[in-house]
């Protein structure tokens, strides 16, 4: 399940040109060093620390579940001295 994200035209990186393999499939991007900027700064909103999650799907998915259920007060208490 993905997270949903109102996008702004302003928001979009602009491409000056697509790189293309030999069979038409776009495999790189030529942009503009402003585009670079814009692009590395929204990189570096998330941390180094956090960023393991977005690349692991299955672990993303299941955090998304945890907040949801968090969210409708699904919630229940672990006694951690019973681990």
């Amino acid at each position: 399940m993905g997270t949903a994200i109102k996008e702004r035209k302003e928001d979009l990186i602009r491409v000056k040109q697509y790189i293309t393999d030999t069979k038409g499939h776009k495999v790189a991007a030529v942009i503009g060093i402003e585009e670079l900027i814009r692009l590395k700064a929204m990189a570096n909103i998330i941390p180094a620390s956090e960023a393991w999650l977005y690349k692991n799907r299955e672990a993303l998915e299941s955090v998304n579940r945890g907040l949801k259920d968090a969210a409708k007060g699904r919630v229940s208490k672990l006694n951690i001295d019973e681990l």
